[in-house]
């Protein structure tokens, strides 16, 4: 069992190996690493959850799994609890140290190395199912991850606000337009199958769409290798970046297992739920480091580390898990 989980988790890894490489040849600038971020976010992703939604999903699947997005909720902010307590006891650290370390309790890899780890072991509909999840925690992401961030009472003006909440998240936005599409299959008690079949206009744009989506996997993975090859080794050393580590490949998935277990524990997409608790550090706290003034070695370390590790730690919760 662990080999063969070993193997796909490493297959994964292996994808992000071009991206370290091409920016430690320098054959892209480092800046082109933000430019494809915002085509991944921006573009794929949300016409990977569209595609992905509502191929797999009908109005009362939706509404019946309603603990999908709420469980990944529940567990970011038992994580952020955690976070607080522990950072609380520190009173020596720096601003940007501790409100560096208090992401990275909060939130983790929830989106594209758990999807890519699912795409390998289950199918389409596990893939929506994770894309689903992911509502909750966007919603911790751009409100209580930007409120840990965001210290500086300077830039919490009108265009911050704006640019923060949630409803402009390009995820979310496809999350929702998915959602208002399902809905209107349900008034008309048709599906997306029979509309493009009906409809050769629309089975092309679809297609287009459904081809789009299936960039986010490789790209974004591209974009975390590249993000691993500007972080620096000598960095490494520090304890802090350590201690992290701990929590976030030991400590907090076994929190976040017993948590799913304990409530969710007869779910259908209870795997789901538990691979997106034994992940490791999430790349975008990188960019939004770089954004908010956050402590970038311990961000970068903690990213790095936790990868690395995660090739071991990911396969072995998961031989005991599914």
């Amino acid at each position: 069992m662990f080999p063969t989980l070993f193997f796909n988790v490493l297959s994964v890894f292996l994808m992000m190996l071009p991206g370290y490489l091409v920016i430690k040849k320098g054959i892209i600038r480092d800046e082109s690493l933000k430019d494809f971020s915002l085509v991944i976010v921006k573009v794929f992703y949300p016409c990977l959850i569209f595609s992905s939604i509502t191929s797999n999903f009908t109005i009362h699947n939706i509404l019946e799994s309603w603990q999908l997005p709420f469980s990944v909720f529940l567990f970011f902010i038992t994580t952020y609890t955690i976070g607080l307590i522990y950072t609380g006891f520190f009173k020596e650290k720096s601003v940007e140290r501790k409100k560096s370390m208090l992401f990275q309790f909060t939130v983790n890899n929830y989106s594209f190395l758990p999807l890519a780890i699912i795409a390998k072991l289950y199918d389409e509909q596990h893939m929506a199912a994770l894309i689903f999840s992911t509502l909750g925690a966007e919603l911790v992401v751009w409100t209580l991850g930007m409120a840990i961030l965001n210290t500086e009472k300077k830039q919490t003006n009108k265009f911050s606000l704006k640019r923060l909440s949630p409803l402009f998240s390009p995820p979310l936005i496809g999350i929702y337009f998915s959602m208002v599409v399902l809905w209107m299959l349900h008034l008309f008690n048709t599906s997306i199958s029979e509309i493009t079949n009906q409809h050769i206009s629309l089975s092309y744009l679809y297609s287009t769409i459904n081809q789009l989506g299936k960039a986010t996997i490789p790209m974004s993975l591209l974009m975390v290798g590249g993000r691993m090859g500007k972080i620096k080794l000598i960095d490494l050393s520090e304890k802090d970046i350590w201690i992290v580590t701990c929590f976030r490949l030991i400590i907090l998935p076994l929190v976040g297992i017993g948590l799913f277990k304990l409530f969710f524990g007869n779910h259908p997409f209870i795997n789901v739920m538990l691979i997106v608790a034994v992940m490791p550090n999430s790349v975008a706290s990188l960019v939004f480091g770089e954004l908010y003034g956050a402590d970038q070695k311990l961000m970068s370390g903690t990213v790095l580390i936790t990868h690395l590790l995660a090739l071991l730690s990911i396969p072995l919760f998961l031989m005991f898990l599914i």
